[in-house]
């Protein structure tokens, strides 16, 4: 099946440019972007596919997708929204060879992400922790552009546990301030599975990934964290079913 595949960028892509370049897809950053794909795609009779890019953590991007291509889909255009463009197995897969290949040079390695929220930057917290198991000898800290602790805070709390020689390795999808994280043929590789993912479930299943995109942060928050609630009951006024 033919169809036009566009990479929607959000909060772990501060480089969109460099994405493009590495993927040869484009790239788009909001609905506005997406809107002459979308015409490009109605005009040629194909199916637009949209791969939210990232590696699973920015969930909002994933449901702000699906929203955009609910517009595009009323305006006449058939559209399908593939998976996260990287998973987090695959994610921390690639944290564990770079942290393998760093050990042979350097005696610390700072993982270094873009922002997203306080519990997307926690789940990334977690994938360096797995990647790290077996590499006791390194020294690890994970540092965040525009949030806490940052990358200068990280370095110097490197140097003070000692480390002299600091690989800096991205964690998300940038290309500055690091190492990235995959191989430019890794990427393209990755979107033309996402790509082909999408358009199967589409065909054969006639799942447009919609509904699933606009509840992919529906779980995420302080709103569904039901911790300590003191014993009192709750209730949730959604349309769908919620087991807690």
């Amino acid at each position: 099946m033919e169809s036009l595949t566009v990479l929607y960028a959000g909060a772990e892509v501060p480089t969109p440019a460099a994405l493009q370049d590495a993927t040869g897809v484009p790239v788009v950053t909001g609905p506005r972007d997406l809107a002459r794909h979308a015409e490009q795609a109605r005009t040629q009779d194909v199916p637009l596919v949209v791969v939210p890019a990232g590696t699973g953590r920015a969930l909002t991007s994933v449901t702000q997708a699906a929203q955009a291509l609910q517009w595009a889909q009323r305006s006449g255009t058939q559209v399908v929204l593939g998976p996260s463009l990287i998973d987090a197995t695959r994610a921390i897969a690639e944290m564990r060879r770079h942290l393998r290949a760093a050990a042979t040079s350097h005696d610390g390695v700072l993982f270094r992400a873009n922002t997203v929220d306080p519990f997307a930057d926690a789940e990334l917290l977690r994938r360096v922790r797995l990647a790290q198991q077996f590499s006791e000898d390194l020294l690890v800290e994970v540092a965040f552009d525009g949030s806490w602790p940052s990358p200068a805070t990280a370095r110097e709390r490197l140097g003070l546990l000692g480390g002299t020689s600091v690989a800096e390795i991205r964690a998300d999808l940038g290309a500055d301030g690091g190492i990235p994280l995959f191989r430019p043929s890794s990427l393209a590789t990755a979107v033309q599975r996402a790509s082909h993912t999408a358009l199967h479930l589409l065909r054969d299943h006639h799942d447009d990934g919609i509904a699933a995109g606009l509840l992919a942060d529906h779980a995420t928050g302080f709103a569904h964290s039901h911790g300590d609630e003191d014993g009192h009951a709750h209730s949730h006024a959604h349309s769908h079913p919620h087991h807690h």
